[in-house]
This record gives C-alpha cells, structure tokens and sequence, in this order.
C-alpha cells in the first residue's frame, strides 16, 4: 500500500513539475514577447550623444571640427557615403544574418551556448549588430544575463520602431575605432586621412575589426595586432562566400593601408584648435542654435566667412600693422552687402598670442572718431537741413568747455558740405550736431543699432558727432552697409545660406538721402583701390584708434588698427594706418569677386532730384537770391530757404566793411596792407587761411584774393574778392 501511495505520489510531483515548468515557460514566453514594449526607445539615449560638430567655410571647406561634450571624435555619415565593400565586410565580421533576424540570432545564440558548454568558458556570444547598437545605449558595461535579457529587448524594440538601414547606420557611426575615435567616418579619417566613402578593401578590413578590442586593435599603438586581426575578417569573408581564398591573399598581402602621418595631428585633431576663424564660428553656432538646430544633430553648419579671403585680408593686416610702430593688432569685417553675410570676420590677428590673442578686437567698444560723420550728414540732409552743395562753416567754436579742433589744427571757413565731409573736418559736423541736438543723435544711433555704450547721466554731449560714445567695428560696418543700399538696415548673417529670403530691414534713410551721402564719400580716391568707392576714416582722441571703412555697391569693408590695452601710437591715424588697408582690401575683393562701383549704380529709383540754391550758402533758392544755381537733393525733402539774402534786402545783413571788391594799387613790391573790418564781430579767413577774431590790418600781396568772414553768433558768412596789383 506505501509503494502504491509512494507512486502516486511520484506521479503528481512530476505532474506539478511539468505544470510548473510550463507556467514558467508560458510566463518567459509571454514576458520575452512583451519586454520589447517595456523599454524605452535605445535611440532616445543614444541620440543623446552628441556627435562632433564640423563647421565648414561657405566653399565647403572646414574651419573648424568641435568635439563632443566628452571629447570624442565622431563623424555621423549616411549609409551611401560608406564604401559598400566597407559595410559588406562589417556585416560579415559582426551579424552576417543581419537582414534576416529581428534584432535577436536564436540560432546563434544556441552555437554559442553549445561552444561555451563544450569549452566550459565562455567563447563567443551572440550579440546582433542590433542588441550591440542597443548595449551602446545602456551605462552598465559589465556583462550580465539580466544585462543581457534588456539588450536584447531593447533590440527587438529597435527593430520595431527603425529600418535595418537605419540600425545599421546608426552603428556604423557609433561603433568604438581606438582611443577616443567613434564611428567608421572617424576611424577613416584618424588611421587613413580618407573618408568612409574612400576606403579599399583591405582598410575597411582592417576598420572593421577594431570594434571587437578597440584599444588592442588600434592601428596606432598596435599596427601587428591590428593586421592579425585583419587576417580573421579576411578569413571571414571567405567562409560566407564573399570572396575567395586568393582574394583574400591578395588583399591581406597586395592592397595598400595608406596610413596618415600619425607623427602629425590629423585633419579634425588640428583644425580643433582654435584659430582666428573662431570668431565666426561661434556666431554662426549661435545662429544655428536660435534656429532650433540641435547640438545632437549631426549635419555641418556651413558659415558665411570664406576661409581663403578672410586669410589674404588677415595678411594684409599683418604686413600693414608691422609697418605701424607701436600698433600690435588689427581687425576686420566684410559684408556682402545683399545678402548681409560676413565675408570676412577677423578679430585678432593672432589668436594664439599670450594674453589678448583671444580678444575679439571686431566686437569691442572703442572710440570711432570722424566714423559717425556720415551719419549725421545723413541726418540732417533727411530734415532738410543740408544737402551736399550746401555751405557749412569750419571755425572755431565753444560749446561751454567744449572746444573742438580739426586734426590738422586749421579751419577752412565756408565750404560745401560734401568738401567737409570728405575732409572730415571736424567743426561743421559738431555744429550740425548741435543742430539736431542729442536727443535725436541717440534715436539715430539707436536706429542704426551702433550705439554700445549705456548713456551717462550727464549725457555723452556734442562730442558723440566724434565717435566718443563708443561703438564697434561690426556694428559700424553693418551701419556703412545701410547706406550702401539706400539707406536700409538690415540683419548680418554669419551662416551661408544661398536661398535665404532678402529681409525686409527697416528704412533709417531715404534712397536720396543715402546717394547724396554715397556721393559725397567718393569724391576722394582710396589708397589702393583703382575703382570708385564711398570711404571714410576715423582717428579717436589720443591716437587710439584708426579706423576705415569702404562700400562699393557690391561689398562692404571695416577695418581697425590699434592696442587691445588702449595703449597710444602716432600711426594710429585713419588715413594713413587704415584706409590704405582698406583699399587694398576693396582691390583683392574686386578680383576675387569683381565689384559694382557706385557711380555706375546712380541715380537710382528717381531717388534724386534737381533743386535751385542760392549760390551763396547752398540752399533752397528764395527771391531775395542774387545768384542762383542747380543742385541736387533727395527727392520728396524739402531744403531748407535762404534766409541770408532776405536780411541783406532789409538793410541789416552781415557784411564785410572792408576791404571792397575792387583793384587795390601797391606802391611796394610786397603789396598792399589792409584793414580787415565786418559790421559785426566775426571769424576771419584769407585765402583759405584761418586769421582769428579781429585780426590785425594784413599785407596782400600783388594778385587774386578771396576774404570771408563769418558771424559768430548764427555762422553767417560774406566774403569779398579782390585784386592786388604792382604800381607801374
């Protein structure tokens, strides 16, 4: 009876061993089916690893390679730009049923399970180039069967979410090549200097085995190691068919590796180094970064500058600067001035200098000097203040304790507006600031976006027409670049981007207003350039700063000379120290890109009009004018009247006593001396010669002469001409 009930007994044991075996089955079945929809996407994470940023020059040429957050190398590329005999191997060497599992091998699983029993190690696994793409993604390296049972759900979930050309791209561009190189573009460009896109058979045969020991296998510090195991993926490719045995010899002992120098940094390794383009990389990262890019997305950023121009532009810096005593740096800025794009954005000559290499000279706040002189003209011929053959005084002037000068210590007395504002001098632009009043120079400022400095309580005062506010080399450029194109300010770009829609830019000039002062820069020629330019420089007080700036119709050219500490030097002048730099700037453009100058592109729009001026002070023509003549304004502005000529008809005109317009006999050979005498106290000018306040009685000698005087309390002028002859 006890073996009966011992058998039975038995019987149920085993019957609940096999029930409980087949729940247990049931339930690993039902959660090996469902762990795939238990875990997060890998790609989430893995996406999360940035790639290497590179930044190429509007030609297409790299400037600049960035690593990623944890200093890796890694190039992502597409499936067709890997050589197809490269992903062939890849595929040989690691999951060679790639295309036909769904993320997980069984069979192969079961082979390794069966060589690890028999060995009683471990020999091989069985990892898919899936469940490897996946391992990638998880922090835990140390194998593991539960690590192992989550890469391989995380792989069946990949290959439900993604295309196996998308899998296998993924990993081409994430598999470890050595050191801190990732990815087959990284590892062709680090051992061979190529792109995936240009490996042989025998490179990709070597690449494609360095992923089983990355650090063993490494080319670099283990070039036997790595031919051995090159000799295994050969042998592979021979096992499944892909190649024959004597195809493999052949390339084992025939193809070349056409090792890089590794005795010098490679391509990336070295333009990782910043140099003076960084600069423009940085804004143009910025751009791309506002635009929504992603530093995990892996796409180049192409920037405005072009690397080759901005190269020549710093050498003809450097050669100018070393010419310049005591002057240790330079910048420059070119824009296009249609699409806004900087061309050129060069802070420093030197970025690897100790100590300022590093400064951004384009972006700094200094003193810009006569500069802001267009500007202002600009200003007051769109209220219909001047224009540009109206007559503006240069004489001295006190506005308080303010007392400007021109740099060459002399005054001039009545000339046109376009004269003073191609000369720059200096007191007619302060008394036309003192016109507009500054409250309407900060609008201005504002509206060109020039103005850097937070304005003092006590005001920045009529010194701001002189640059003392404070502005720089970018902003002013992109200022120039308004009135280059009729007078609207419109953003700057630092990326490359051909079809970018042309901005609206908002109107700070009117199209006339923007000619007038156009035309009254090119007046002068400009050093080194032959064709027609608009240009103007600028010296800050104490010799500082130097500064130039050029516009053709087609470009647009900023250029500083100075000392990033502040520091003086007597060839810190705008004429001589910058413009000659700029023209040969506008000369290199001109062959490289060919220029439209500006007086081919005029007028423009009807933007232009003819206008009668009295002859005598340059604006609008009143029937009190003896003398009229033809000029032009801005059309739809309104000139301002004459108002000197309707005095002198009610007898109280300022005038000169003496002497008379007639012909003075001198008894001596020296000539003849006379009073100089006004019916008001007034400034006084002979042939151009600036003579003071009251001057004493004069010698003229025998010939043509021209007097002016001019009024000090509201600038009206008279002048006298006169003839100087020998006793006969």
């Amino acid at each position: 009876m006890s073996f009966v009930f011992h058998k039975l007994n038995r019987r149920k044991a085993v019957r609940f061993a096999a029930a409980a075996f087949l729940v247990f089955a049931l339930l690993a079945l039902a959660a090996w089916f469902a762990a795939p929809y238990c875990v997060d996407d890998p790609m989430i994470s893995l996406r999360r690893i940035t790639p290497a940023h590179t930044y190429l020059d509007r030609n297409g040429v790299p400037v600049f390679y960035e690593t990623t957050h944890d200093y890796e190398w890694r190039f992502p590329v597409e499936l067709k730009d890997i050589a197809p005999d490269a992903v062939s191997i890849m595929l040989s060497a690691e999951d060679y049923a790639f295309y036909e599992h769904g993320g997980v091998n069984y069979l192969a699983i079961l082979r390794a399970l069966w060589q690890d029993i028999r060995n009683l190690k471990i020999i091989s696994g069985a990892s898919t180039i899936t469940m490897q793409l996946a391992g990638f993604a998880l922090p835990d390296h140390k194998p593991s069967l539960v690590r192992k049972f989550r890469q391989a759900a995380m792989a069946r979930r990949l290959e439900q979410l993604y295309t196996k050309d998308e899998i296998l791209t993924e990993y081409l561009n994430r598999i470890p090549c050595g050191g801190k190189v990732y990815g087959i573009e990284a590892a062709a460009r680090f051992y061979f200097g190529l792109r995936a896109s240009q490996l042989n058979r025998a490179e990709a045969a070597l690449l494609c085995g360095i992923p089983q020991k990355p650090n063993r296998y490494n080319p670099n510090m283990h070039a036997e190691a790595a031919k051995k195991r090159q000799k295994i993926v050969l042998d592979l490719l021979v096992h499944h068919e892909l190649i024959t045995a004597d195809e493999a010899r052949t390339i084992y002992d025939s193809e070349p590796l056409r090792y890089r120098d590794f005795a010098q940094p490679s391509d990336f390794e070295f333009k990782s180094a910043p140099d003076e383009t960084i600069h423009a990389v940085r804004r143009a990262r910025a751009e791309k970064t506002a635009e929504g890019w992603s530093p995990a997305q892996g796409e180049a950023v192409l920037c405005s500058i072009d690397a080759d121009f901005q190269r020549d532009v710093q050498a003809i810096l450097k050669r100018r600067r070393d010419a310049l005593p005591e002057v240790n740096d330079a910048a420059a800025v070119v824009l296009d001035n249609a699409s806004g794009e900087a061309l050129v954005f060069l802070g420093t000559l030197d970025f690897n200098e100790p100590g300022t290499g590093q400064y951004n000279a384009a972006n700094a706040i200094r003193s810009a000097g006569s500069t802001l002189k267009p500007f202002l003209y600009a200003e007051a011929i769109e209220g219909g203040l001047v224009t540009a053959d109206t007559r503006v005084l240069d004489a001295p002037l006190r506005y308080g304790s303010y007392a400007p000068g021109n740099f060459d210590g002399a005054f001039r007395g009545t000339v046109k507006a376009s004269y003073a504002l191609a000369h720059s001098l200096n007191t007619p632009a302060v008394r036309l600031a003192a016109t507009l009043g500054e409250p309407r120079m900060i609008e201005l400022a504002d509206k060109l976006r020039i103005l850097a400095s937070r304005r003092p309580e006590s005001g920045f005062g009529l010194s701001m027409a002189l640059g003392s506010a404070g502005h720089t080399l970018l902003s002013l450029t992109n200022a120039y670049r308004a009135l280059a194109t009729d007078g609207i300010l419109r953003p700057m770009y630092f990326r490359h981007e051909p079809e970018r829609p042309l901005p609206a830019g908002k109107r700070v000039f009117s199209g006339g207003t923007a000619q007038t002062v156009m035309r009254m820069l090119t007046s002068l020629p400009l050093a080194g350039f032959e064709g027609t330019a608009a240009w103007k420089t600028g010296t800050s007080n104490n010799l500082r700063d130097a500064w130039c700036f050029a516009c053709t119709e087609t470009l647009t050219v900023g250029v500083w000379f100075g000392n990033k500490d502040g520091s003086a030097s007597e060839s810190l002048v705008g004429g001589t120290a910058a413009a000659p730099a700029a023209g040969e700037i506008l000369s290199l453009a001109a062959s490289k890109y060919g220029l439209t100058p500006f007086r081919s592109a005029w007028p423009k729009e009807d933007a232009l009009e003819s206008v009668a001026v009295c002859a005598k002070t340059g604006l609008s023509a009143s029937p009190d004018c003896e003398k009229t003549e033809s000029a032009v304004k801005p059309a739809g502005i309104p000139l301002a009247s004459c108002k000197s000529c309707g005095n002198a008809s009610a007898g109280t005109a300022f005038r000169i006593v003496s002497p008379t317009p007639t012909v003075y006999v001198a008894e001596k050979d020296e000539g003849v001396r006379l009073d100089l005498v006004s019916n008001e106290g007034a400034y006084w000018f002979a042939d151009g010669v600036y003579l003071g306040e009251n001057p004493a009685p004069r010698t003229f000698a025998p010939g043509l002469h021209r007097v002016e005087a001019v009024r000090a309390s509201d600038s009206t002028a008279d002048a006298v001409e006169f003839t100087v002859t020998r006793k006969k």
